[in-house]
């Protein structure tokens, strides 16, 4: 059965990102630089993929208290995401802002998105999500290190 509201979930995580595709950083490197293993960017596409398609299948479901948690924790996720975008906007989309730490956390752009859709995975009773969920923890978090590591 289809749920066509719980693709809120994945449209909130994709407002900022087609700003991205808008104004894209100022100091970016070569498209021609590889951004790193062929193998982690093969495991973030599948697990993009598969996070931004699965909520259609999944109704949201928030009368336990641990599906209230799992939706603070998604809130708390998306909340930060944000305000790493409102960085990146805010100081003249230097690319190195796409990876820095905040407030402690490495590579909060990458850390973020992946913790909101694992939190989205119980809000949707979703085993699914949560295999794509780490799946794109897998190849994102370690690609977004990698460059993060290159600019620095």
């Amino acid at each position: 059965m289809l749920h066509p509201v719980s693709l809120i979930i994945p449209f909130l995580i994709l407002l900022p990102n087609l700003m991205f595709f808008r104004f894209q950083p100022r100091n970016g490197p070569n498209q021609a630089e590889e951004k790193g293993s062929p193998i982690l960017s093969a495991a973030e596409g599948v697990g993009r993929l598969g996070v931004f398609i699965i909520p259609i299948f999944s109704s949201v479901h928030i009368e336990h208290s641990y599906e209230v948690i799992s939706l603070i924790g998604m809130i708390i996720s998306l909340l930060l995401y944000y305000i790493g975008w409102i960085r990146y906007f805010g100081r003249g989309r230097e690319y190195s802002l796409l990876f820095a730490p905040m407030i402690g956390i490495p590579v909060p752009l990458a850390v973020s998105p992946v913790l909101y859709f694992l939190f989205g995975s119980v809000v949707l009773h979703s085993v699914y999500l949560l295999i794509c969920g780490v799946i794109l923890a897998i190849g994102h978090i370690p690609n977004s290190l990698i460059s993060y590591k290159k600019d620095v």
